[in-house]
């Protein structure tokens, strides 16, 4: 505290020391007046010069102003013989930083590397509190304080004497100011002023640190799976770009988990890598006891318009990550890419890795895809205010066990759209899509020989697509109305899905607004939809002056032939699609009111229903969620088949710094509960404490129904 101090006060009065007056004389002309040296501005009251006593002498409301620095005191002595400067009365010194200390008196000797100082009190740059009975400048680079007590707890303002919410009390406290860092020696931890915590060595941070080696706040978790367990996360601050926390998990059940996260930031982007690994004591369901994960992100830059990255997700076996509470995922996908964006166009290139976690998932089945290529190429608008595109594809795909595919995907288009009169919108989109399959597919022809099916395939699809909106918008009063029907054709070949072109990237499909005028309702590119056909909906909206709006969207898609090449159950299977639709409700900041659902075309039942209600004000959000997929494509019933569920939750704040949180899943055909959680969450300028209970009621092998406890709780400023 007093490195800045003594060569402000020496600066000072130095710069006073040549003045000849007599002993006991007063220059009237200084009294509130200026004295600049320098960089140097001082005012005081008045000034004297001691002549016998060889002292000069400011008092009277007394300021030094130098380099941001702001000293002042009631009275301050320059002792010429000796060097001795002694700041008296209501000394208080602010730095550029923010940093303020107190105190009511100051001595300064020899050289100014020494000095002490008279019941201390600094308020740091984030908020702590540090007050000593006294303090020693040692060196001019270390601050010894006696009885000190630390804290970032504010205190009342209505009533400061009370202890704060937690405090540090020493018998002597180090501040280095070479090392950043304030040292506690005979410590005790404090809560409302009892003693819980005692040490006879602590250290941490000052506030002049951003980033410092040294152990993190520990958390506790209790669960059925591992027992009683213990996190102690210890940071490694190991150069300015890139750091790394090792965090190993004692259980109690299970032994140690060794953890750890690094992190580096580089010349054109950024990584994390986060791992685990253990020796259980309880082996997955293979018989192996050695089980660990490693999870990865990157994201660099190339040049102005390329950059390139990587997904990195691998476990040692299926049900690890859900064991031990690290993750839910039931695939992991591990891909590496190069991007390039210019203008409007985009290209890409990417490599796939899959990791299926699910029970009866075969790895060796899982693809390998290496490349996968796309560009998306579009040109200016040409003269007649049209623009073209084109778009390539290239994969090739493989497995260790099962087919092998490549395929070539060329497709051209040419975009017209138009504002007619009357407000009429009009758009045309031509194309032209070429595919070109291989696939391999070994056959076994018997107990230790074996062959392969190797087939080639192609198609061309051309395709004309029209659309036609006409959105009226009228006011009533402040409010804003909409309506917008909207037509669309589309013409192509039938057929275009021949057996002998695998299904690899289309099996997932929902039928929902958001697709309704989609020329392909397939995902990826494996299958296409052809023939003629018409999508018609209508776009309503209701909008308010204050944000407050009412939209809603409802339509349906009609095919000229009963050859649908959609799976039962997509909603597309007939000639008439059922109906789809979406009602947004937003009435006020309190309510948030969404609606997604798929009705029967024939008798209008219900075949998917969505519903989302967030409702209260900012200090009690509630969530009310209810989905029925009812009946999946054949394609998707292995991995999903379909159900209801039901999801509530809450998010209070009662009082202020505390949060409470619970929320709930159920499978309401099954009437059994997915999961659910609790949580309590209290946050001020000095402590973070963090609790809750969960449990999941899922089975998976050696994944049994679990509740876990886990609680943390961080001293803030204290490392």
């Amino acid at each position: 505290m007093m490195k800045a101090l003594a060569p402000l006060v020496l600066a000072c009065l130095l710069a006073l020391s040549p003045l000849e007056v007599g002993a006991q004389q007063t220059d009237d002309a200084l009294d509130l007046g200026d004295l600049l040296t320098g960089d140097l501005l001082m005012t005081a009251d008045e000034l004297i010069y001691d002549e016998a006593a060889d002292t000069v002498i400011a008092s009277g409301n007394v300021e030094v102003a130098q380099g941001g620095r702001v000293l002042r005191a009631a009275n301050i002595r320059f002792r010429r013989s000796d060097g001795v400067v002694t700041a008296l009365g209501d000394v208080s010194l602010r730095e550029p930083t923010g940093e303020v200390t107190f105190a009511d008196s100051a001595t300064l000797t020899g050289d100014l590397k020494n000095g002490v100082i008279h019941r201390l009190s600094a308020l740091l740059t984030d908020g702590s509190r540090l007050v000593a009975g006294g303090a020693r400048r040692i060196d001019g680079t270390r601050t010894l304080m006696r009885k000190a007590v630390f804290s970032p707890c504010d205190l009342c303002p209505d009533d400061p004497a009370p202890t704060p919410l937690w405090q540090l009390k020493a018998g002597t406290v180090i501040h280095d100011q070479v090392k950043h860092s304030l040292t506690y020696y005979d410590a005790s931890l404090e809560f409302f002023g009892l003693p819980v915590f005692y040490t006879p060595y602590f250290r941490h941070p000052d506030p002049s640190v951003t980033r410092h080696t040294g152990f993190l706040a520990p958390s506790y978790r209790s669960s059925a799976a591992l027992g009683p367990e213990v996190t102690i996360p210890y940071y490694l601050a190991i150069a300015p770009n890139w750091d790394a926390i090792f965090s190993p998990r004692f259980t109690a059940q299970e032994g140690v988990v060794l953890a750890g996260t690094y992190r580096e930031r580089t010349r054109d982007g950024q990584y994390t890598i986060d791992a685990s690994i253990t020796r259980a004591l309880t082996p997955d369901e293979d018989g192996h006891k050695i089980r660990g994960h490693v999870f990865g992100h990157g994201l660099f830059d190339i040049d102005e318009t390329w950059r390139w990255g990587f997904d990195l997700e691998r476990a040692l076996d299926g049900t690890y990550l859900r064991r031990y509470g690290i993750s839910s995922k039931d695939d992991l996908v591990t891909m590496l890419f190069a991007e390039q964006f210019r203008q409007r166009s985009y290209m890409s290139g990417t490599g796939y890795l899959f990791q299926g976690l699910r029970f009866g998932k075969q790895g060796d089945q899982s693809p390998i895809v290496l490349p996968l290529l796309d560009a998306h190429l579009v040109s200016a608008p040409d003269y007649a205010g049209g623009y073209t595109t084109l778009d390539a594809n290239l994969m090739i795909l493989e497995r260790l066990d099962g087919t092998d595919s490549r395929r070539i995907s060329i497709t051209g288009g040419w975009h017209r759209p138009m504002i007619l009169a009357g407000g009429h919108l009009l758009r045309i989109d031509a194309s032209l899509r070429g595919d070109l399959y291989h696939a391999y597919t070994p056959v076994s022809l018997g107990p230790l020989s074996g062959g392969a099916r190797s087939e080639t395939a192609g198609r061309f699809v051309p395709e004309l697509a029209v659309e036609w909106r006409y959105p009226l918008i009228s006011r009533i009063g402040s409010f804003r109305q909409l309506i917008e029907p909207i037509v669309q054709g589309v013409i192509s070949p039938d057929g275009g899905n021949p057996q002998d072109i695998p299904n690899e990237d289309s099996r997932d499909l929902e039928f929902d607004h958001t697709n309704l005028f989609s020329t392909n309702r397939h995902a990826g590119l494996d299958r296409v939809e052809t023939g003629l056909r018409v999508n018609y909906g209508v776009r309503l909206g209701f909008y308010g002056p204050g944000g407050e709006r009412a939209t809603a969207m409802l339509g349906q898609s009609a095919r000229a032939k009963d050859d649908s090449p959609f799976e039962a159950g997509s909603g597309l299977e007939h000639r008439m699609s059922d109906y789809v639709g979406r009602i947004l409700l937003q009435p006020s900041p309190w309510l948030d009111l969404s609606l997604r659902f798929r009705l029967d075309h024939r008798d209008f039942t219900i075949r998917r229903n969505e519903i989302d209600l967030v409702a209260g004000p900012d200090w009690l959000r509630t969530r009310l969620g209810f989905a029925d997929v009812g009946r999946l494509p054949e394609s998707m019933v292995a991995d999903f088949e379909g159900g209801r569920e039901g999801l509530l939750s809450f998010v209070a704040e009662p009082f202020e710094n505390w949060t409470i949180s619970a929320e709930g899943r159920r499978d309401l055909e099954e009437k059994a509960s997915i999961n659910w959680r609790v949580g309590l969450f209290y946050e001020d300028e000095c402590v973070v404490i963090g609790t809750g209970l969960s449990r999941s009621f899922t089975r998976d092998r050696d994944v049994e129904p679990d509740t876990v406890w886990h609680l943390t709780v961080r001293l803030k400023n204290a490392g």
